[in-house]
């Protein structure tokens, strides 16, 4: 019974950071969840909002694992912290949305 409670606290806990792990153990991002952490990145660049922006790149950035759509949201930060960058910000935010898109259609 403890087994049991504790794979389903670890399941909760996967699902509420918008993981799950597959049979082997590797860890799955939820696209979906990411998909929306970005359109919120789009709006406060939109709106003007550099700080709101930054905010939701490093949630969203935190969960992925290595590879190329985490470098091009640590590309995005550095833009939005270094210099206001938003061209560049917004950039990199929209190709990993076209990556996500490219990888489930």
């Amino acid at each position: 019974m403890a087994v049991i409670a504790a794979v389903l606290f670890g399941l909760g806990v996967l699902i509420s950071t918008g993981m799950a792990s597959t049979v082997d153990g590797q860890s799955v991002v939820d696209q979906e969840k990411i998909n929306r952490q970005l359109e919120l990145v789009l709006k406060a660049l939109d709106s003007g909002n550099i700080t709101a922006a930054e905010g939701y790149l490093e949630e969203t950035v935190q969960p992925l694992p290595a590879g190329l759509s985490k470098t091009h949201l640590d590309v995005a930060i550095n833009a939005l912290q270094r210099s206001n960058d938003t061209t560049s910000a917004r950039m990199h935010v929209q190709e990993v949305q076209g990556s996500l898109q490219n990888s489930t259609g």
